[in-house]
This record gives structure tokens, C-alpha cells and sequence, in this order.
């Protein structure tokens, strides 16, 4: 893998972006090229219009191909669709004070959860399969049962995964580039790996990215995904608001939204501030259009947190990630409504010779490349075995063996 060039994709609702890296010797990211364009024929995560969106990818891919004079034949692609599903459930597997074996019982319990997943969402496909947390004797968290001695070994194991047809939606797309795609990444998971250092992995953290037209919530404990949910609101329903409630149109409102925060001090651009004032607007009235809409996103956040039971353990760090991450408002809100501290996602991906705003606009792809060049530990691989002439997936932790 050292050396090679790898193309990655975000595919966003407003922007699509892309990203070549490869992998130098001393396990630096070199980026090679990147580039960002308007999204279109994609909403809410979802191919919208084939055609659009195949325009809009073959626009820059031609960007980036001519300026590294380098063919793209393959990419790594991270999708945010409003319809992907998060599932978990534990298996438990008698052990019978024996020590823990990776065939015998490990792989029985990855056999057993995907055979169950395939038989209640047959027509879904699996994008990320993860162990989620090993237990011995129904409460002892360890973090590698192997070798251990217990009576029972339990497993609780997560699936992100999408209806097929949404899948091969994207499939048509790519086939009209005439591209392989390598795999598909949740987005929210890829950032999430790359907004946290190990430390906050492994004691647990709320990773909230703020997007255009819809908000993420991902939830890390003791290293491992427990929880994810997509909240179809973002940053676009602000604008939206502020266009049907004061009747301005959406260059006003963008502007209004950017500067949001300069507002709420008093600090009125004199260009909004004579647009406003043609109209006959109250900054009162902007500024309570725009906190009822962050007020209901945090209460949705709230409720997720809620639901999975983070209060006071992963909630303890919340890190916020997104382009309406700039709204000072959502994360003074958010500290005050959980108590604790708010932070924006930190640089600590060893990345070679560049700025900071690669890492903070293109965290999808660089999430996405240390999730290619770092393997999750975690992630239950699905791959292809040869068996009396028929071709079989199986799914695995322990693929060179």
C-alpha cells in the first residue's frame, strides 16, 4: 500500500469532494490532489438524478486527473444516506471455564449474528459490521477474550447498513464513469475515527457533525461505535426559515447565518443591516427564528443521547464536526443543555506537509484513508472463498488465517 495512489470520495448533499493520497514510508498521508465542487443530483444522502451526479463526478475527476496526470480507475466512497440503519444486538456463546478460541468460538458467534441480520433485512446490504464489545460472564468487559477462561462469552455486534436498491443507485452512477468501487464508508463513522484521538476512543466521546440537510450523531464507548442516527435537519432548514418567516431571499439569509454570531454581540454587518432595515425586519425576530431551529436540533440530539443511554458517560466530550459547526451558538447551546465541555475536532492524523483546512474540509475522505491505511480493529471484514466451484461470502475477524 506504500506509495500507491488512492482516490476517495465524499459524497455530500451540498458538496461532493474528492481526495488522492497514498502512504509513505514513515506512515505520513501525502495528499496529492484535492478538489470540491456543488453537489447535485444528490439529497439527504440519496442519488437524486443519475445524470447530474454523474456529471458532477466526471467534472472532477477530470480536475484532478489533469493536474496529477493520474487515471482514476477505482475509488473509496463515503455515502450519508438519511435511510442507513444502525443495528445492534448481543450473542452469547457457552464457553464452559475452557479458554476462548477464535475458530471454534469467535467465529461461531460472527457466523450466528450475520446469519440472523441476512435473515430479518434481506434486502439490505451490510457497510460496516463491528464488534461493539466483548463481556466474560455476562458483566467483565475485556478487550481480547482470546485465551481467556469464562463460563459464557457475550458479544454485542453493530451493523450500519442500507436498503440495496439505494446502493445500487450509486452502483449506476459509477458504472456510467466506468469507475470500481473499491467500498462504500458511512460518513459519519469516518469522521468520527478522524475527529478523535485514542484517548477519547477509548474513554468515550459524542462525535456531532452539523451538515446541510441533516445532523449526525455518533456515539463511542470504550473504543467501540455503540450508537449512530441521522437527524434530517441541518444548517439548510435555518436558511430555509429565515426565507419563509421574513420573506428575504436565500443570499440574505446565507448571509445572515454566517453571521450569526456577530449578531448576538451586537456586531451587524452594515450591509445586512441596511438590507434588514429596507424590509422592516427586527434583529429580534431573526435571532428567535434562527434559535428555535438550533433549540429543536438540540433537542433531537438530546433525545438520541437519551435513548442510548450516553448521559454522563460518552456525553462527558462531545466533539462537533460540519460546516454549521461555525454557529457558536449550537455549541454554546449544546455545552450548557449537557453540561460539559464542546469541542471542534483536532488535527492528530499524521498528515504530511499541509494546511488545516484539508483536515477540517475534507475529513470524510482523510476518515475514509485512515480507515483504508489503519484498519479498525474492530471492523468484521466480508470476503470471498472458493469452495467446490462456487463463490461464497463469509464474513470475519481473523481473514489471514
Amino acid at each position: 500500500m506504500i506509495g500507491k495512489k488512492i482516490a476517495i470520495l465524499d459524497l455530500g448533499s451540498y458538496k461532493v469532494k474528492i481526495l488522492v493520497i497514498s502512504l509513505d514510508e514513515d506512515n505520513y498521508i501525502q495528499i496529492h490532489a484535492k478538489y470540491s465542487t456543488f453537489s447535485s443530483g444528490i439529497k439527504k444522502g440519496n442519488v437524486t438524478d443519475i445524470e447530474k451526479l454523474s456529471a458532477i463526478i466526471r467534472h472532477s475527476l477530470a480536475v484532478i486527473e489533469k493536474e496529477i496526470n493520474f487515471e482514476v480507475t477505482e475509488v473509496y466512497v463515503g455515502i450519508n444516506s438519511i435511510n442507513f440503519n444502525f443495528l445492534n444486538f448481543g450473542l452469547t456463546r457457552d464457553i464452559g471455564s475452557y479458554e476462548i478460541e477464535e475458530k471454534k468460538d469467535l467465529q461461531n458467534l460472527i457466523n450466528l449474528a450475520s446469519g440472523i441480520f441476512f435473515q430479518n433485512y434481506k434486502d439490505h446490504k451490510i457497510i460496516h459490521f463491528l464488534n461493539s464489545g466483548f463481556y466474560l460472564d455476562k458483566y467483565n468487559y475485556v478487550e481480547n477474550p482470546l485465551g481467556l477462561r469464562s463460563k459464557t462469552l457475550d458479544v454485542n455486534f453493530s451493523f450500519l447498513n442500507l436498503e440495496k436498491n439505494i446502493l445500487l443507485n450509486f452502483n449506476k452512477v459509477f458504472k456510467n464513469l466506468g469507475l470500481n468501487v473499491k467500498k462504500y464508508f458511512y460518513s459519519p463513522f469516518a469522521s468520527s475515527i478522524l475527529s478523535s484521538d485514542q484517548e477519547a476512543l477509548e474513554k468515550g466521546f459524542i462525535n456531532i457533525d452539523f451538515g446541510y440537510d441533516k445532523t449526525s450523531l455518533t456515539v463511542f464507548e470504550n473504543s467501540k461505535l455503540i450508537y449512530t442516527k441521522i437527524i434530517p435537519i441541518g444548517s439548510s432548514h435555518i436558511t430555509n426559515d429565515l426565507i419563509k418567516s421574513v420573506d428575504i431571499d436565500k443570499n440574505l439569509s446565507e448571509k445572515i447565518k454566517y453571521n450569526f454570531n456577530k449578531i448576538l454581540n451586537g456586531q451587524v454587518d452594515s450591509i445586512i443591516k441596511s438590507e434588514i432595515f429596507k424590509r422592516k425586519i427586527s434583529i429580534e425576530i431573526i435571532v428567535k427564528i434562527v434559535e428555535a431551529r438550533i433549540d429543536e436540533i438540540i433537542d433531537y440530539i438530546l433525545k438520541n443521547i437519551i435513548y442510548c443511554k450516553a448521559v454522563n458517560k460518552s456525553a462527558r466530550k462531545i466533539i462537533i464536526t460540519g460546516g454549521g459547526s461555525d454557529l457558536n451558538i449550537l455549541r454554546d447551546k449544546l455545552s450548557i443543555k449537557l453540561d460539559t465541555t464542546v469541542e471542534y475536532a483536532k488535527q492528530s492524523f499524521p498528515i504530511k506537509d499541509t494546511e488545516f483546512n484539508v483536515f477540517s474540509d475534507f475529513m470524510v475522505c482523510l476518515g475514509i484513508a485512515k480507515l483504508i491505511l489503519f484498519p479498525n480493529k474492530d471492523e468484521i471484514k466480508e470476503f470471498v472463498q472458493k469452495k467446490k466451484g462456487f463463490f461464497n461470502k463469509f464474513y470475519s475477524l481473523f481473514l489471514n488465517n
